[in-house]
C-alpha cells in the first residue's frame, strides 16, 4: 500500500516537474528552435525527394534514347551483315557457276580429245591402206617385170603381157587413190588437232580469267566483312604516325612486312650486319616473335642514317589482313620490302596495291633462297640414288655422275624458275604489274655482303641487285644521296655495296 503511494506521488512529482520545465522560457525557446529545425529538415527532404524524382525522370528519358539508339545500331549492324551475307551468296554462285562452266570444258576438252583420237587412228589406217596399196603396187610392179622376163623368154602372147600390164596399171592407180586418201584423212587430222590446242588453249584462258574474279570476289568480302572502313590517313594522322615511329626527317626509313614467321628480324639483322644473339639484334623465331613495331637503327657509322623497322606479320591473332597497310602506319616510309617464305598471299597483294597508291618504292623478296635450294638438290640426290641399279653400264654410270655433279646448279636453277613463274601469275591474277622483279636471297649471304667478306658466286643470286635497286629508288624519292654504283676502279677485287663513304657524315 505504502508503496502504491510512494510510486503515485513520484509520477504526480514528475509531471510538475516536466510542466514547469515546459513553461520555462529557455526550454521554450529550444522547443520552437527544435521545431524550425525540423521543418527545415523536412523542406529539405522534400527538395531532395522533388531532385530524386527529377534525376530520375531524366535517367529514364536518357535510357529510353540510348536503347533507340543501340537499337539502331543494332539495325545498321544487321542490314551490314545481311549485305555481307548477299555477297558471300553471289560470290558462293560465281564459284559454282564457274566451277560448272570449269566441268563443262573439261568435258568439252574430253571430246575433243577422242575426236582427234579417232581422227589419228583414222589417219593410222589410211596409212596402213597406203602401205598395203605401196606392197600390192610393189608386187604388181615386179610381177610386170617377171612378165615381161617371161615374155622376152618364153615369146608370152601379147594379149597375156597386155592383160598383165593392165593389171599393174590398176594396181597403181589404186596405190595413187589410197595415198591421196591418206594426205586428205592426215591433212583432216592435223586440222582437228589445231582446232583442239586452239580450244584447249580458250579454256585455259577462261580458267585463269574465273580465277581471278574469284580471288578479287574473295578480298571484296573479306574488306566488306571488317567494321571499320579503310580510309585515308590525314595530315594529323600522318604526323601522329611519324611521331609514333620516330620519324626523323633526313634520314632513310626503311620497313619489311610480311606473313608471320617469314623471317623479317632475320633479314633486318642481316642488313645492319648484326648476328642473331647479339645485343642489338632483332628477335628472331619460328613463330611470329614481333608483336609491336621493332625500330633498330644501323650500328655501322657508314650507315648511320639507316632505320629498319620490323613490322608486325599479318595473318596472327594480334592484326588482321584488312587495313594492315593503313593500320601499321606502313605510308610513311621511303621504301617497303614484301618479305615472304613459302607462300605468296592476299596480304602480300594488299600491301603491293597500296605501295603502288601510295607512291611508295616496294621489293618482293624471298628468304631462305639457300634452305630451298638445299631441299630440292637433296629431293634430286634421292631420286637420283633410287634410280642406280648395279648391273647398268657404264654409259648409263656416266651420265648418272654427270647429273649429279650438276645437281646443285640444276636445283638452284629450278627454284629460281618455279618461284618467280608463281609469284607471275599471282600478281597477274590480282591485277598487278606481273612484270615486277621478285628477289631471291639468302640471310647469310646479305650477311657476309654487309661485313665485306668474300661471297662465291655459286651462293649469290640477286643480293647485290637488291641493294642497288633499294639504292636507286630511294634516290628518285631523295635528291641528296648518291645511287649504288660498283667501283669499276676495282675491277676484280671485292667491292662492299654498303661502303656509301660519306653518305649522311656529319648528318642524320
Amino acid at each position: 500500500m505504502g508503496s502504491s503511494q510512494s510510486k503515485s506521488a513520484k509520477a504526480g512529482a514528475d509531471e510538475l516537474n516536466e510542466k514547469q520545465i515546459r513553461q520555462n522560457p529557455i526550454v521554450q525557446r529550444i522547443e520552437r528552435k527544435h521545431q524550425e529545425e525540423i521543418a527545415i529538415l523536412q523542406k529539405d527532404a522534400q527538395h531532395h525527394a522533388e531532385f530524386e524524382e527529377k534525376r530520375r525522370v531524366q535517367q529514364e528519358t536518357q535510357h529510353q534514347k540510348n536503347l533507340v539508339a543501340l537499337q539502331s545500331q543494332l539495325d545498321e549492324e544487321a542490314d551490314a551483315r545481311r549485305a555481307a551475307e548477299k555477297l558471300h551468296r553471289e560470290a558462293e554462285q560465281k564459284r559454282l557457276k564457274a566451277e560448272q562452266e570449269a566441268a563443262d570444258h573439261a568435258r568439252e576438252a574430253e571430246r575433243a580429245q577422242k575426236a582427234r583420237d579417232d581422227a589419228v587412228r583414222a589417219a593410222e589406217k589410211a596409212r596402213q591402206a597406203m602401205e598395203e596399196a605401196d606392197t600390192q603396187a610393189e608386187n604388181e610392179r615386179r610381177a610386170r617385170d617377171r612378165a615381161e622376163v617371161e615374155r622376152k623368154q618364153a615369146l608370152l602372147s601379147a594379149e597375156q603381157f597386155q592383160a598383165r600390164e593392165r593389171s599393174a596399171k590398176d594396181a597403181a592407180d589404186k596405190a595413187e587413190e589410197a595415198r591421196e586418201k591418206f594426205e586428205k584423212l592426215e591433212e583432216k587430222a592435223r586440222l582437228a588437232r589445231e582446232k583442239t590446242e586452239e580450244r584447249l588453249q580458250t579454256l585455259k584462258e577462261e580458267q585463269d580469267k574465273t580465277e581471278k574474279e574469284l580471288a578479287q570476289a574473295r578480298r571484296r568480302e573479306a574488306q566488306q566483312a571488317e567494321s571499320q572502313p579503310v580510309h585515308e590517313p590525314t595530315r594529323a594522322e600522318h604526323e601522329q604516325t611519324k611521331r609514333e615511329r620516330q620519324y626523323v626527317e633526313g634520314r632513310l626509313h626503311l620497313a619489311i612486312a610480311g606473313m608471320a614467321g617469314s623471317g623479317k628480324s632475320s633479314l633486318i639483322n642481316a642488313f645492319r650486319g648484326v648476328s642473331k644473339g647479339t645485343a642489338s639484334a632483332a628477335a628472331t623465331g619460328v613463330v611470329e616473335t614481333t608483336r609491336v613495331i621493332g625500330r633498330y637503327e644501323d650500328p655501322h657509322p657508314d650507315r648511320a642514317k639507316f632505320v629498319w623497322y620490323d613490322i608486325p606479320g599479318a595473318g596472327t591473332s594480334n592484326v588482321s589482313n584488312s587495313n594492315y597497310f593503313i593500320k601499321q602506319g606502313l605510308y610513311i616510309f621511303d621504301a617497303i620490302i614484301v618479305l615472304f617464305d613459302s607462300r605468296f598471299i592476299d596480304t602480300d597483294i594488299t600491301i603491293l596495291e597500296n605501295c603502288k597508291k601510295f607512291n611508295i618504292p616496294a621489293f618482293i623478296v624471298r628468304s631462305k633462297s639457300d634452305e630451298h635450294i638445299k631441299a630440292i638438290a637433296d629431293e634430286m640426290r634421292e631420286e637420283l640414288d633410287e634410280d642406280e641399279s648395279e648391273d647398268e653400264d657404264d654409259l648409263r654410270s656416266k651420265d648418272r655422275e654427270a647429273r649429279r655433279t650438276r645437281i646443285d646448279e640444276d636445283a638452284k636453277k629450278h627454284y629460281i624458275t618455279v618461284t618467280r613463274q608463281n609469284v607471275k601469275e599471282n600478281l597477274q591474277r590480282a591485277g598487278l604489274d606481273e612484270e615486277q622483279r621478285i628477289y631471291l636471297i639468302s640471310r647469310r649471304t646479305l650477311l657476309r655482303i654487309v661485313r665485306g667478306k668474300q661471297v662465291s658466286s655459286t651462293k649469290l643470286i640477286d643480293e647485290y641487285d637488291l641493294i642497288k635497286d633499294i639504292m636507286a629508288a630511294i634516290k628518285q624519292r631523295r635528291v641528296d644521296p648518291p645511287p649504288f654504283r660498283p667501283d669499276p676502279s676495282r675491277s676484280g677485287s671485292y667491292y662492299n655495296p654498303f661502303s656509301w663513304g660519306g653518305w649522311g657524315s656529319g648528318r642524320k
